[in-house]
């Protein structure tokens, strides 16, 4: 059963994103998955579609990441008027307590987890995103 059908990827390394995405693919719980080099992309993406029922059910976020990182991301993201609720999980190499206790100021945010992504860890996503504990 699909939790999350439609999933974004924002993480400006390539390698990483590979793997991000080919760990997600092999999960049930997620569908499709569609990748963005910085939070400017992913924004630009979800501004034309934000009238749309295509917005994702999900985002990986990154925190460090040019153009627009995930905390510049996060604040435009959260002016936004979407069709549905997204959660976003914070997917990130920063294991500093500031980063986790800033990332719950964002009410979008549901999680803060840090990388490499693994199948644990995505199971983990799916329990919290179905009112279940991690």
């Amino acid at each position: 059963m699909k939790v999350f059908d439609l999933v974004y990827v924002i993480e400006d390394d390539p390698i990483t994103s590979i793997i991000t995405e080919l760990v997600v693919k092999q999960n049930a719980a997620f569908g499709e998955v569609q990748k963005y080099m910085n939070g400017q992309e992913a924004y630009d993406a979800l501004v034309a579609l934000q009238w749309a029922e295509e917005v994702p059910d999900l985002i990986l976020l990154d925190l460090n990441m040019p153009v627009m990182d995930g905390w510049e991301f996060l604040d435009a993201f959260s002016a936004l008027q979407l069709p549905k609720q997204v959660c976003v999980y914070v997917l990130t190499s920063s294991i500093h307590p500031e980063d986790m206790e800033k990332s719950r100021m964002y009410k979008e945010v549901k999680g803060y987890f840090t990388k490499p992504l693994d199948g644990d860890v995505l199971n983990q996503m799916v329990q919290l995103a179905t009112g279940g504990r991690a």
